[in-house]
């Protein structure tokens, strides 16, 4: 999906196409919404934020791994709905055929716990945010990664 909204997306401006952001500094905005509007965040949505956000095609492609554990483990969960598994898997199922599977980043392959120093960054930030009363979605600390 993502490799053909970039498409589509370089075809209605051609004169600024989509420029994956690249370097040790990135410049990403969250997208803030009350949880109650949550169930309204569409597709569509999720591949505006990530073509403002600048995403590489290899970041999405190196996620896929990850969606598909995600799937399998909510097709188990009794509250996930088995129309909406089967939907999405179809469509899963299409995409393999169309471009294959997706390449992983092997430097990014693997488990890596978070540091001592990036475990307190996040705490700090926390605190701080809450102490503002700048983030009130804000539900714990992975929502800063």
């Amino acid at each position: 999906m993502y490799q053909e909204a970039v498409a589509s997306y370089n075809a209605a401006f051609p004169d600024q196409p989509m420029v994956a952001q690249y370097g040790s500094h990135l410049n990403l905005i969250q997208v803030h919404m009350p949880d109650k509007m949550a169930q309204n965040f569409s597709d569509n949505n999720a591949l505006c934020v990530l073509l403002h956000n600048r995403i590489l095609l290899d970041w999405v492609d190196h996620a896929y791994t990850y969606g598909v554990v995600y799937l399998e483990q909510q097709f188990h969960n009794p509250m996930m709905s088995l129309d909406i598994f089967h939907e999405i898997d179809d469509e899963r199922h299409q995409c393999l055929l169309r471009y294959g599977t997706p390449p992983a980043i092997p430097q990014w392959d693997g488990w890596r716990e978070i540091s001592k120093d990036n475990h307190y960054r996040l705490l700090f930030k926390h605190d701080k945010e809450c102490a503002l009363s700048k983030s009130p979605e804000a539900k714990g600390l992975y929502y800063y990664i």
